[in-house]
């Protein structure tokens, strides 16, 4: 019986021993964590979308930490977010708010087609064939893929075109990168865009669809900023000189200057 008891307190000490050092370890071995860290945390929205350009939310706020991001990265945030880091680091931000764009207008009484498309509702398998049954092999195939990576539910299929809600849009980019065709892009919000892909010549582009820029230079003529400029036959606006002033867009036939 002596034996027993003997042996559970040299047990017991050994256990009081090892938690005393264990415990002494933890303290003294311990990282202390970056409360500047966890106060940018909790204001990013915690979407980890990846616009930033981090992995998630919690990357994007160490590299703030360390200086190694700019804080006003978080599109899904906007304008709150980002001024709620300013006050933590101290600092002014003025954000320049994006939003998916497609850069078609086709919709199905627009374009023509070369063939019928039987096969699965994708635009990424639609494209493997012929890069997709349309006459214009740069327009949007219309099947969605898009609309499947929107975790807002900003975009939606309006007669055969994909048309983007920008008051729910949070420009995190996941349509952009889902789109085969590449004709999704992150544009300022309040900024017109021309919603066409078609390279073509006028005449050409005409015949595939009657929405296509024809590259007339119209837009370009009016423009006081030489902010829109037409380049392989295809109007391209540059937003760090438009002023959104819409002249652009009043002033094109075909009406593929949208806003």
């Amino acid at each position: 019986m002596a034996g027993f008891i003997y042996t559970v307190l040299i047990v017991g000490g050994i256990g009081l021993i090892l938690g005393a050092l264990l415990s002494f370890a933890a303290k003294f071995f311990s990282v202390k964590s970056d409360e500047k860290v966890e106060q940018i945390r909790a204001c990013l929205p915690g979407a980890n979308c990846g616009a930033c350009g981090f992995s998630g939310c919690d990357g994007y706020a160490a590299a703030i930490a360390a200086g190694q991001a700019e804080y006003n990265l978080c599109t899904p945030g906007g304008q709150g977010t980002a001024q709620e880091l300013s006050k933590i680091l101290g600092g002014n931000v003025t954000v320049v708010a994006k939003t998916a764009v497609v850069h078609c207008n086709h919709c199905f009484d627009k374009a023509v087609s070369d063939f019928a498309y039987c096969g699965l509702n994708s635009c990424a398998a639609a494209n493997i064939l012929y890069n997709g049954s349309l006459a214009c092999k740069n327009a949007c195939l219309g099947f969605g893929d898009c609309i499947k990576a929107c975790e807002f539910n900003a975009l939606k299929l309006e007669n055969g075109n994909i048309v983007v809600d920008k008051n729910i849009c949070g420009g995190c980019g996941k349509c952009v990168k889902a789109c085969p065709k590449g004709v999704i892009t992150l544009e300022v919000k309040c900024l017109p865009y021309v919603a066409c892909s078609n390279t073509e010549k006028g005449a050409v582009a005409r015949k595939q669809c009657t929405a296509a820029c024809i590259g007339c230079k119209k837009c370009e003529k009016v423009c006081e900023h030489n902010a829109i400029t037409v380049k392989n036959n295809l109007a391209v606006i540059d937003s760090a000189l438009c002023v959104g002033c819409n002249k652009c867009s009043a002033a094109c036939p075909v009406g593929c200057i949208l806003n």
